[in-house]
Parts: C-alpha cells; sequence; structure tokens
C-alpha cells in the first residue's frame, strides 16, 4: 500500500502544509494541510514550483509538484519551467604562461647576431685596415667640384585607405507596448487590444536581440483571467526569420478585460490588456 509521506507519521500529529507557487497571478495556493502561514516569495518567480513545511528542521523544503502545480502546467505548457539553479560553477581562470624562458632566449639570440656583426668586417677582409678612432682633419672641397644642390628626393605616394565596411543596420523597434528581458531582448505587442466574443484574437509579436537582430525560438501565448481558470486561454508557436510571430487565441471565453501574456527566453510577463466584447 502506498505512503503518502506529507501524511502524519505520528498518531495525533498535523499533516504538514504544502504550497505551490503560481508565477503567472505570482502567489502561493495551499494544496494541502492546515491552516498555515505560506512560505517567502522564491527565488524564481516565473517558474511553478511546490513546497511543504518540515516542523523537525522547522523551514521550508522544495519538493514534487502538487495537483495544483500540476494542473497549472498542463494548462500553461510554455510557462511552466524548472526553477532556476542557485548555484553558479566558478570557472578556473586560464593559466599563465611563464616569459622568462622567452625573453632570455631573445637576449641570448640578439647577443649572438650583434657579435656576428661586429666579426664581419675582420672576416671578409682580414688585411683591411681598422678606421681610426680619432677625428680625422679633411682638406676643403674645391669650388669647382662641389656640388651645386642636393638631389631632390622623389615624392612617396600615400597609401590608399580601404573602404570602410559599414556597421549592419538595427531593425527599428515597431510601435506597441513592450517589455525588456533581462538579457536585453525587446518583445513587443503589434496586435489590436480589442476582441470579439466567440471570435479569435490576431495577436503579433516582435521580438529584436539587445543588438538590434531578429530574435528566434518558440514563443508562448496567454489570455489570462486573473479571477476564473475557465477563462483562460494558451497559443503557442515560433519566431520567424524577421522575429515576428502572429497567433490566434481564441475568444470564446466571458466577456471583460484580460491580461495578455507572453513566454519566452525563459520569462512570463504581462505586456498589455484585452477587452472581449
Amino acid at each position: 500500500m502506498p505512503v503518502n509521506l506529507a501524511v502524519m507519521d505520528v498518531v495525533g500529529r498535523q499533516e504538514a502544509p504544502v504550497f505551490t507557487w503560481n508565477p503567472v497571478e505570482q502567489m502561493w495556493v495551499q494544496e494541502r494541510g492546515g491552516a498555515s502561514k505560506p512560505p517567502p516569495a522564491p527565488h524564481d518567480v516565473h517558474a511553478i514550483q511546490s513546497w511543504f513545511f518540515d516542523p523537525d528542521e522547522n523551514e521550508w523544503i522544495q519538493t514534487v509538484l502538487g495537483p495544483m502545480g500540476r494542473q497549472l502546467a498542463a494548462q500553461w505548457r510554455g510557462a511552466y519551467r524548472v526553477p532556476d539553479t542557485a548555484i553558479v560553477r566558478q570557472e578556473k581562470s586560464p593559466k599563465k604562461r611563464n616569459l622568462l624562458p622567452i625573453l632570455v632566449a631573445g637576449v641570448v639570440l640578439i647577443a649572438l647576431v650583434g657579435g656576428a656583426a661586429l666579426a664581419a668586417p675582420g672576416l671578409m677582409n682580414p688585411s683591411a685596415t681598422p678606421a681610426p678612432s680619432g677625428v680625422v682633419a679633411t682638406s676643403p672641397v674645391p669650388a669647382s667640384i662641389a656640388p651645386t644642390a642636393a638631389p631632390t628626393p622623389e615624392p612617396t605616394p600615400e597609401p590608399t585607405e580601404a573602404p570602410a565596411t559599414p556597421a549592419p543596420t538595427a531593425r527599428p523597434r515597431p510601435a506597441g507596448p513592450s517589455y525588456t528581458l533581462k538579457n536585453g531582448t525587446v518583445v513587443t505587442y503589434t496586435g489590436p487590444v480589442t476582441a470579439t466574443r466567440n471570435a479569435t484574437l490576431p495577436a503579433s509579436f516582435a521580438a529584436l536581440l539587445s543588438n538590434g537582430r531578429a530574435a528566434a525560438g518558440a514563443f508562448g501565448i496567454f489570455l489570462n483571467d486573473p479571477v476564473t481558470v475557465a477563462n483562460r486561454r494558451a497559443v503557442n508557436g515560433s519566431l520567424d526569420g524577421n522575429g515576428r510571430i502572429l497567433l490566434q487565441i481564441p475568444t470564446n471565453v466571458q466577456p471583460g478585460i484580460y491580461q495578455l501574456l507572453f513566454s519566452y527566453g525563459g520569462e512570463t510577463a504581462q505586456i498589455t490588456s484585452v477587452t472581449v466584447r
């Protein structure tokens, strides 16, 4: 017979409270257990997760998703993900090379080349008389054989500069409500903010990276009712080569004002509101 670890293990002991974090409504939902104060907000507020209270250790411990968490994960699909780990591995710094042997080899090479250059005249002409170290007097040059003017050096042509390569032009940001992700990507909503009931909402988005180029990858859209779960709709797709996407969201919901959310790059956020008439 299966055993529920969250149920009391001693007679008379109260069942441990279990809470699930709702990343869209940014609030805790109690799964089971008696009346209890919810845990503090988690570090990763964009992920569905469940926690239970351990009375022996007097601390909250993360556990598998409860029934409500699994229901939210199945409903929001693209919005659900595993919380980011808090452990950051430190990369080892590259080992510095020892430059001393290279410097010593360079000094030895320079000394050998200099010695060979000094010994070259004596080796090529052993009978040559070394030049005197003192100053040698020179006789004046007759005016008849003295040069009249120094030759004019020919002008050196200036090097031609290569044409500069133009930098890639960044795509202009479209008009509409925008949201900037943590990595600098800007998501803009370019669709309508009103829709007819029992039809579809043509929700169009554009995503540009921090360098102005088009983004790519999976993209999720949610028409969210913060009050009633039955009035929530979600669709998924992928950005095209221009970083754009158009998805038709069903509007077979009750008339009212709904939150329009998107999920991209590991983040889920509200970008605007849509009125269904």
